[in-house]
């Protein structure tokens, strides 16, 4: 195999260090080519690593920018503050949870006040199942998913033909305006555990939940009004008076509710009677108020 001088080109004996046409050290070409391999896999090493980095960084990033968005949202709920597309997702899915925790909350309370008031010790109720709290979630989420289906689509309604509302705009903008309710959550948890659950007697029983009902009618109160208000801002050009695009949206959200209410109101009870079966039967747990 023919070698030449990578300086003048000339033709060289391989078994020769300097070019004899012009002198150049040529093992010094090959060391340096050499180098060069050998620190290739270093180089990439340091491309793999990068993006992983960045990605810490991304997250990092992307959790101060959405606290941010989130403590403006507690400040001035009506002024809209620009949110990355996810923002609101989670803030949807915060709320889901917090206030599935109150409900659990409540009732492994109550259980256990009745556990504690129970004149016999036969009367054994075991604490909510991790199954039953998730069905509980499942069913906050799917509750919060009518309020952004139904308002999404009144929005997208109310517009003229040439406006397009973006979902996750008209998701952020819902979440900008409720997320006060995140706080309102977290004060129920803390009412619900600083209760002192009395069963003695239902009037009782409902007085000692008094608080937690007035913070949980406030929560309504909130989502409610940002219901409304996420639907009155996002329509741009109203197709017809915004009044009634909302009153629709009110109506069908009603309607909605109601009847999944009536259908899973059902499985509820079939629920709780399968989870409360091996502790005591329905009647004896009724005896108790």
């Amino acid at each position: 195999m023919q070698k030449f001088c990578p300086n003048c080109g000339e033709e060289t004996d391989g078994n020769t260090r300097f070019c004899t046409h012009c002198g150049y050290d040529l093992q010094a070409d090959q060391a340096t080519v050499t180098t060069e391999t050998s620190t290739q896999p270093t180089t990439d090493n340091q491309a793999t690593a990068v993006p992983a980095n960045d990605r810490v960084a991304q997250v990092q990033a992307y959790s101060k920018n959405y606290f941010k968005w989130l403590v403006d949202s507690f400040k001035k709920p009506d002024l809209e503050e620009p949110g990355e597309r996810y923002f609101g997702i989670i803030s949807m899915v915060l709320s889901a949870l917090l206030l599935t925790f109150a409900i659990v909350a409540a009732f492994n309370r109550c259980i256990k006040q009745i556990n504690a008031s129970a004149a016999s010790s036969v009367v054994v109720l075991k604490n909510l199942s991790f199954g039953m709290g998730f069905k509980f979630f499942m069913l906050v989420l799917i509750v919060i998913l009518f309020y952004v289906v139904i308002g999404y689509g009144a929005s997208a309604l109310g517009n003229d033909q040439a406006t397009h509302v973006n979902f996750f705009d008209y998701l952020n903008r819902f979440a900008h305006l409720t997320n006060i309710s995140l706080i309102l959550n977290i004060i129920l948890i803390i009412s619900v555990y600083t209760i002192t659950f009395n069963v003695n007697s239902p009037l009782t029983f409902f007085k000692q939940l008094g608080f937690a009902i007035v913070v949980l009618a406030l929560i309504s109160m909130v989502w409610q009004a940002g219901y409304i208000i996420a639907i009155h801002k996002s329509i741009k050009t109203p197709r017809i008076d915004k009044f009634f695009m909302v009153l629709l949206a009110l109506i069908v959200m009603a309607i909605a509710l109601y009847i999944f209410a009536r259908i899973e109101w059902e499985n509820l009870a079939l629920d709780f009677a399968q989870e409360f079966s091996q502790g005591t039967s329905a009647g004896s747990l009724f005896n108790l108020f």
